[in-house]
């Protein structure tokens, strides 16, 4: 049986829904977090249970609008392609909107799949190193974003048990 696949790989857009949903909660929970809603306490209204001050409500919103920032960098495409024999190879488009056929925007190289990946049934979580030492994380979840989801997950276990026989 041949592993042969060759895919794009895009940032799954679900997890930038909840990026963007977590920044957003996360902002808004500042103020409950501050106190600063205790003087406006009347009757049934809970009072201190859950106030952290100003740093606890400084620091959700910090960490709230971090997340919707990053939103705004550009996850770059990544083409994987494994070779019968089980060889990876990771190319990253450097220009964004770069077609796959490029290969003039693009930067590649042969890696090999390290034992701390992550192989679910509807996540595979990479992680791959070059033969300089570099490593890199590769996320491929099911759906549009990754088309041929169930072939590479079949390849990476095959080259997982492979690596485990020698």
């Amino acid at each position: 049986m041949s592993i042969a696949v060759s895919l794009l790989i895009r940032a799954p857009i679900c997890l930038r829904w909840l990026q963007a949903v977590l920044g957003v909660a996360a902002l808004l929970a500042a103020w409950p977090l501050s106190g600063a809603w205790r003087s406006a306490s009347g009757p049934g209204v809970l009072v201190g249970a859950y106030a952290l001050g100003w740093a606890g409500a400084v620091l959700s919103a910090l960490g709230g609008g971090f997340l919707l920032l990053a939103l705004r960098w550009r996850r770059k495409p990544h083409r994987l392609d494994i070779s019968p024999v089980g060889q990876l190879r990771l190319a990253v488009y450097l220009e964004h909107g770069a077609a796959p056929a490029d290969a003039c925007g693009t930067a590649s190289s042969l890696r090999r799949l390290l034992p701390g990946s992550t192989l679910w049934p509807s996540l595979l979580v990479l992680c791959l190193e070059d033969g300089a030492g570099r490593r890199s994380a590769v996320l491929a979840q099911r759906g549009r974003a990754c088309p041929a989801f169930r072939q590479l997950a079949v390849a990476c276990r095959a080259i997982a048990a492979r690596e485990r026989e020698e």
